[in-house]
Order: C-alpha cells, then structure tokens, then sequence
C-alpha cells in the first residue's frame, strides 16, 4: 500500500515536473517568436522610411521640376533638350547606383513613361502605378504600389511614384522600382533556432482580403500577392488584419496549429505576422517520456534512480533551453549591430538607471561594461546640437511624450563624429513599483545623412546650371530676375542707390548676316567677357538679357559712377576690335548703354519697381542708339539725356 502510494505520489510528481517543462518551453517558444518579430517589425519600419525619405527629398527638389519641365517643353535647337535629357539620365543613374534601385524612370502627368536612365522610354505605366500617379498627384504626396508581379518587369517588385513640382505646380513624377527579393524579402528570412517550421508574413488588407506579399516557406510557388478572404477567420494573417495583436494561437494556411505572433509596422499600412508550428514548438523529448513511464513499470527498487535520471533531465533541458535562449540574443545582437541599431531603458525613478545593448556600446565608441549614465549620454553629443538635444530630451521627460530626435555625437574612443537618430517611448518599470522608464532605440545614420548631402550638393550645382546662359556663361534672365529683385529689397534696407546698365550690340543683325551665326554666337561670347572684366566687384552682376542685349546691376552704386562704368565698358569694346563693317566707329562692333539710377523706396511692390527700373533703362538705351550709338544715355527723372560717346565726355553730367 506505501509503495502504491509512493508510486502515486511519484507519478503526480513526475506529471507536475512535465507539465511544468512543457510549460517553459511554451513561454520560450512565445518569447523567442516575439523577440524575432519585434526585430523584424524594426527592420521592415526602417526599409519602409528609407523608402519614404528617398521619395521625399525627389519631391522637395524644385530644381529637378524645374529641369524636368524644361526637357519637356524644349527642342532639339541647339541641343538643349539633349542637354537637360543627359542631365536627367545622370540624375536617375545616380539613383540607381547609389540608392540600390532596379530601375529609376521619368513620368509625365498622363501616365506616360518619359525617360530612364538608359535614354527615353515612351510606355505607359502599369494599371497600379497609374493608379498611384493618380493618387500622388491629387494628394500632392508620394504614393507607394505594395509588392507584386507584372508583366512589366520579371521580378516582384515594390513601386514608389514621386510628384514631381515646378514653383507650385506638378509636372511629373519619378517611378522609383525596387527588387524586393533583394532588400526586403532577407529581413524576413533570417531566423536564429535554425527551426524548420518558422516563418513570417507581410501582410496588408484589400477590401476583404488580407494579401500576404512575400512568398511563403512551404508554399514558394505561389503567386505573390496570396489572397485570403477574411471570412477565413482561423488563419493568423486574417486575425491580424481583423485586430488580433500579440501571441495567439491559430492554424496557418496549411490547416497546422501554430503559435502566431502579430503587430503593426509603424507608419505602413503592413502587418507582421511571425509563426513557428506548435508541434515543432512544443515537441516532446522520448527519452523524458520514457523516464515518466520507466518508474510505474520498475517499482519502487528503480525509484531513486529515475529520479536522479528525471532531474537530470530536467536540469539538461533548462541548460539546452538557456543556451538556446542565448544562442537568440546573440543572433539579435548580431542582427543590431548590422543594422548599426541599439537600445536603451533609463529610468525615471530615483535610481536614474542606465541599461545599453552591446550594439549601442559600439555606437558611442565604449568599451563593454563602461558604466553609461546620462550625463555621458548628453555629454557625446556636439557642442553645436547640444541645446537642442537637452530640450528634446527634457520636453519627452516632463510631458512623457515620445522621443524623435536626429543629431551629431563624438565617439569617446576615436573622436569620429557620427550622425545618429533617437526613437524612445514610456512603460511601467518591472524593477521599481509605480516607476516609469524611457525605452528606445539609436541607429548610426551616418551614411544616410552623407548621402542626403551628397543630394543637396548635386542639386546646387543643377541649380547653378538653370541660372547660367548656356552660350556666354554669364548669368541668364531667371537669375537677373532673382538677383534685381534682391539687391531692390536691400537697397531700401539700406537706404543706398540702385544702378542699372542696359546694353546693345550695335547693329547686331547686319553682324549676323555677314559673318553667319557661328561668328554672331562668338562675337556675343566676347562681348561678354569684355563686360565682365570691367564689372570686377563681386556685388555687381553681368547677366543676358536676351539677344544681343545684357544688363548689368551694380548696387550702391550713384549715376555718375554708373555711367564711368558705362562708358568704360564702351571703350573696353572699341580696344577688343571685332571687325564690323557696318558701324561708324572704325569698323569694330560698339556698344550702346542706357543707364538708371534710382534710390528704391518699401512703398511699391518690388516685382512692378524692378519692372519700371528696367523699363527706364531701355528708354535711355533707346535714345542712345537714336542719337547715333556707340553711346551712353542716361535716365534722370524723367529726362533722358546722352552723356558719354561722340562729342560728350562723362565727367559732365
């Protein structure tokens, strides 16, 4: 009867023992699932924003619809369309190459394929991407198409469509196109137990489908995206879409139970659906089956012995479950400093505790095991960000709000300045009752931010391009424009004299005639140079007016200097001796100038002030040419009077 009882007691034991490791190994199971999700959630968020930057800075880039606008209006006249075509092909190659895109096109409002960066392409979009031009262009954002197939390429692939704006008004857009078998399906692929059964989803709802857009471990053939009605409410993917957050327990598309774990992928519209089967998860060790049975069949002379075997077992099966655990971790750390993200807690509570992944370590230049406290943390980073980063930190801390900060630190290790980006929240703290923490993570950025440079550079210099005059190299009629309007606004900041030069080629046409285009075209390239090397003080400006006619703005600047300057300017032509032989003047080309001065008051409009100010100067440069050209006439108040050239020296006006 003892031993009866003995036995009973034993086998309730040995079922307590059982059902207890069965339960370690659910409770692992479900932590190393979510570990795993959560890392992939990070990573699939960080892709998605790497996408969402690349199409924002297209869109902001007014210089490029600007560029853009004029390829398509231009012509084969003298090149430029071929021009503005290399300089656009250069610009989506750069895409291409820098930024891993499979392909970079231009697209006109009407859908129509306009440009790669191979030459010109003249197809229309695919029905999806037009869709999204579409939407793009009426929300004035841009538009993403998820992952799929297309008889357009012979990769899935993922779709961005950017607007593209001159001033304020759309003219394009960029069809970005990446080869997700390449950079987002591998975030999904890796997985740290080796297990056979595992596997994770990107998901999104369409109507009443949920769309898996990844191909799926047990089912690769399957033709991506996989639809599933939600009417099927037992798979995990349908209870994701329909709100199902966290571990459950669901059966996959193969009808297997699986222990599922789903979240959101912030600021997409993608669901993660992480899952491992359960019998996988839960699988039973024989050798643990065979100590719970051997003891009923032995009796009580075998009784001690299995229960040394069963703690030993016990004790082997947490070891292999702690190395297991382990073995995840590392490979999570692996995975962060890859990504070169870390994390951090900071406590709010008295004790002010600082815990940092390794990854993180690696980021300040620490060694392991340096104590992190939050002076060090605020202490790293540039003198220049400082303030700022002090306030985003202490406005997070008194309001518990989220933390979102991008700034510069100094590597205590090496003096490296890296650039890095902050995301933190607030939980309850398991350590200290009541107690609050900031939790977060830090990804070094600094091969983005260059990046971004590298763009904001190249723009300049298309900038500088769009306001240069393609035949002289002087300033065209856009950047006078900008550059009068300016100097009007600081002339009357300043209350000082704004002068203006209007300037002709004398007889031009009848240049033209005789000597041909390609001599009228050189004669207006040394014109050009012989203004500039009169006009030496960098305030001033040499610009082309159109035609044969250039103005030159020279600010804080009083009629007499001007017209000194003018009349310098017409000698200086007389010295060149262009050979004319329609002209008075010795059989040279000769310059006529009309001059004006005015002293700009904040009263008027700048664009009508400037306007009169050039209208002004074309009176005085048309009576210049009327009493005879190779003249300088100046407009005074209403009254235009020739003060240079002939028989009239500019020291007497």
């Amino acid at each position: 009867m003892v031993a009866v009882l003995m036995l009973v007691l034993m086998a309730a034991g040995l079922v307590l023992i059982y059902q207890g490791t069965k339960q370690r190994q659910r409770h692992h199971a479900e932590r190393e699932l979510q570990l795993v999700s959560q890392l992939q959630a990070a990573s699939l968020r960080a892709w998605r924003e790497q996408r969402r930057t690349d199409v924002a800075v297209l869109s902001d880039n007014n210089l490029l619809g600007m560029a853009l606008t004029a390829w398509l209006a231009s012509s084969e006249v003298h090149g430029e369309r071929a021009f503005l075509q290399r300089q656009l092909q250069r610009d989506l190659r750069t895409l291409q190459e820098q930024r891993n895109y499979s392909a970079a096109y231009l697209v006109d409002l009407n859908g129509q394929v306009q440009l790669s960066a191979s030459g010109a392409v003249y197809r229309p979009l695919p029905d999806a991407e037009a869709q999204a031009l579409r939407t793009a262009l009426r929300t004035a954002q841009p538009a993403f198409v998820e992952p799929r197939r297309d008889d357009a390429f012979a990769i899935p692939f993922f779709s961005m469509l950017a607007p593209v704006y001159s001033d304020m008004d759309a003219v394009g857009a960029i069809w970005l196109v990446v080869d997700v078998r390449a950079s987002l399906y591998p975030l999904l692929e890796r997985w740290p137990s080796g297990s056979q059964t595992a596997e994770s989803a990107i998901v999104t709802r369409d109507g009443n489908d949920a769309l898996i857009l990844n191909p799926l471990r047990h089912s690769p053939d399957t033709e991506l995206p996989l639809r599933v009605p939600l009417t099927n409410t037992d798979n995990p993917v349908v209870e994701a879409v329909l709100g199902m957050r966290g571990v459950f327990h669901s059966r996959d598309y193969r009808g297997e139970p699986v222990i599922a774990v789903a979240s959101t992928v912030p600021n997409s519209p993608w669901f993660l659906v992480s899952k491992i089967d359960t019998r996988e998860a839960m699988a039973t060790n024989w050798r643990e089956l065979l100590a719970l049975g051997s003891p009923i069949f032995m009796g009580l002379l075998y009784m001690g012995v299995v229960l040394i075997y069963l703690q030993r077992q016990v004790w082997l099966r947490e070891r292999e479950l702690k190395q297991q655990l382990e073995r995840t971790l590392h490979w999570l750390q692996d995975a962060q400093e890859t990504a070169l993200v870390g994390y951090f807690a900071y406590s709010l509570d008295g004790s002010r505790a600082f815990s940092v992944s390794p990854a993180t370590y690696k980021i300040f230049g620490l060694h392991e095991g340096v104590p992190m406290s939050l002076d060090r943390w605020l202490n790293s980073v540039r003198p220049e960000d400082r303030k700022r980063t002090v306030d985003a930190y202490r406005k997070a801390v008194t309001l518990k709000s989220p933390l979102h900060i991008q700034h510069r630190i100094m590597r205590e290790t090496d003096q490296q300045e890296r650039w890095v980006e902050t995301w933190g929240e607030y939980e309850d703290d398991p350590r200290s009752k009541g107690g609050i923490r900031l939790i977060g993570t830090i990804q070094d950025i600094t091969d983005r931010k260059r990046i971004e440079e590298e763009l904001e550079q190249a723009k300049a210099a298309l900038e500088a391009q769009v306001r240069l005059d393609p035949l002289t190299r002087i300033a065209n009629r856009l950047a006078l424009d900008e550059h009068l309007q300016k100097e009007w606004r600081r002339a009357v900041r300043n209350e000082q004299p704004l002068s203006l030069l209007m300037i002709d080629v004398d007889h031009f046409k009848y240049f033209n005639d005789e000597n041909g285009h390609v001599a009228g075209d050189q004669c207006l390239q040394r014109v050009a140079t012989v203004i500039s090397s009169v006009v030496l003080r960098s305030m001033d400006m040499v610009a082309r007016y159109g035609g044969e006619e250039f103005v030159v703005v020279l600010p804080d600047t009083e009629s007499r200097q001007a017209v000194h300057l003018a009349d310098r300017i017409r000698l200086a032509m007389h010295a060149e001796g262009i050979e004319h032989g329609h002209t008075r003047a010795a059989g040279v080309v000769t310059l006529s100038i009309g001059v004006v001065c005015a002293y700009p008051a904040g009263d008027a409009p700048v664009e009508q002030s400037v306007q009169a100010l050039l209208e002004q100067a074309d009176v005085a440069l048309y009576e210049a040419k009327h009493s005879g050209r190779d003249r300088v006439a100046l407009y005074d108040g209403g009254v235009v009077r020739v003060v240079a050239g002939g028989d009239v020296e500019p020291s007497h006006i």
